[in-house]
């Protein structure tokens, strides 16, 4: 199993497929092709690629069902029909076996099914055939952190294979049986817990060693990288998402920080907040928001992010106000929901959270949409007990988060101190509706005097929030980015 999970984070490192980073073609061989062959005159030369035109190995994760799309490709016009029909043959896995000295277990064929019995082609004077559809489904009986194998032959008509190899090996995952997030109490979606990491300091795989004793899921719903910034570039004109060298190496190391925890079943959410320049949640037009919405979007697709967490924070917000610089307005509430409002146009399907600090405090309706259509979540500031339906018109009960922890400060803590348990009932936020609760800098690092009581308290909520016990595996992930 050891030799299998090395195995699988260096791969995991280097191979994605479906919208993943491509491989570092000098780490790994899996029958690549011969540029020398490809570009012979004589004779049609063919390979085999993903729909990202990524070839020698493919890398498949998935929960329940997939399906992964191949091509047959050629570097030149076909001379007549090249037809091909992939068939699943465990030689070309043996062979691999032996040939590096791995031990890569295969993924079973039953689970396997081939578009079209296998068969595909290229046209006559084309590049490339039509899709051929590789579908993997699920019985949650294989080992989740066990990288397996889907050996391909490739048996083709009227040409001859690209390195003389005619297998092609599809690396798979399957995390059905990772129990996930998703905690109930009575019956019902119980409140989700947002834990947001300073990642200058805290290893986000951290979050992973909190589980629930009854149920196995992760105590966390939602991880916010805390944070990138919004900063503006004078020379180009240009609202950009910085991120400082921390976020940057998580985000380029996704597969090792980032994708374990979306395995398990908890978002992954970026941070953003202001930078000590004019840019910031509530200081940009109309128009400057909706280009930076499309900034945010492009990082989110890039990285496969889950969401934005947005925080109004560390702006200057008399340059922003002075009208010296186009682009930018006075700090405002509406300013704040307007840029919320084109993140959520350009990308409904993801998360959006509030905090709700400063211009963020309240919401209000842009172009028509109400706040309980523009905010999934929205949660408090420390120490604030209203509720944050009353100044985010249309938001659900369930949206609404309170109670917000500061795992930096004693006095601004945790229900262990008892000037928060003075103010907020564990119990009375699930009896009231409440749908989330924010644990700000959370942090489990076992020379923190603190973390004692962090743990123990994160206890206290899973039996006060799911009727449950707390499990902490006593893992501690250091800081190696």
């Amino acid at each position: 199993m050891t030799i299998l999970n090395n195995m699988f984070k260096s791969l995991m490192a280097l191979c994605l497929v479906a919208g993943m980073a491509s491989c570092d073609k000098n780490e790994i061989y899996l029958g690549g092709a011969d540029t020398g062959i490809l570009n012979s005159p004589d004779g049609n030369v063919v390979y085999v690629t993903d729909g990202g035109g990524r070839g020698e190995t493919g890398f498949v994760e998935f929960s329940d069902s997939y399906v992964l799309s191949l091509y047959l490709r050629s570097s030149k016009d076909v001379s007549g029909t090249v037809s091909a029909t992939f068939t699943y043959d465990k030689a070309v896995l043996d062979a691999y076996n032996a040939g590096s000295g791995t031990e890569v277990p295969l993924f079973p064929e039953k689970y396997v099914s081939l578009a079209d019995g296998g068969k595909t082609a290229i046209a006559e004077g084309s590049l490339s055939s039509a899709p051929l559809n590789v579908t993997f489904t699920s019985d949650s009986s294989l080992d989740p952190e066990t990288t397996y194998a889907v050996p391909l032959r490739v048996n083709a008509e009227n040409a001859q294979m690209a390195g003389g190899s005619d297998g092609y090996i599809i690396l798979v995952r399957d995390v059905t049986s990772f129990p996930g997030a998703e905690k109930y109490y009575d019956g019902k979606p119980g409140m989700k817990i947002i834990g947001v990491l300073e990642v200058n300091d805290v290893n986000p795989l951290n979050t992973m060693g909190f589980t629930m004793k009854r149920s196995g899921k992760q105590f966390f719903d939602i991880v916010v990288l805390f944070a990138a910034n919004i900063n503006f570039n004078q020379q180009t004109g240009r609202v950009y998402v910085s991120r400082n060298e921390n976020v940057q190496a998580l985000l380029d190391q996704r597969e090792k920080y980032l994708r374990p925890l979306q395995d398990r079943g908890m978002k992954v959410v970026l941070g953003i907040l202001g930078n000590h320049d004019q840019s910031g949640v509530s200081t940009l037009s109309d128009a400057t928001a909706k280009a930076f919405a499309q900034e945010v979007k492009n990082i989110c697709d890039t990285y496969e992010l889950d969401g934005i967490f947005l925080d109004d924070e560390y702006t200057d917000y008399g340059a922003a106000a002075s009208g010296s610089y186009p682009g930018f307005v006075e700090q405002s509430y509406e300013a704040a929901s307007r840029l919320g409002y084109e993140i959520r146009k350009a990308q409904p399907s993801r998360l959006l959270i509030s905090y709700r600090y400063q211009a963020l405090f309240q919401g209000v309706e842009i172009d028509g949409m109400n706040c309980g259509e523009i905010w999934d979540y929205v949660v408090n500031d420390y120490w604030v007990t209203s509720d944050p339906t009353t100044t985010y018109p249309g938001l659900r009960q369930d949206q609404a988060g309170t109670g917000s922890w500061n795992c930096s400060d004693w006095s601004q803590c945790i229900p262990a101190n008892k000037s928060w348990t003075e103010r907020f009932s564990l119990t009375g936020m699930r009896e009231e509706g409440f749908g989330t609760m924010m644990i700000y800098n959370f942090t489990c690092n076992p020379d923190y005097w603190m973390t004692p009581y962090i743990v123990r308290d994160m206890g206290t909520t899973a039996n006060d929030f799911w009727g449950d016990e707390l499990l902490y595996d006593n893992s501690w992930y250091p800081k190696d980015y």
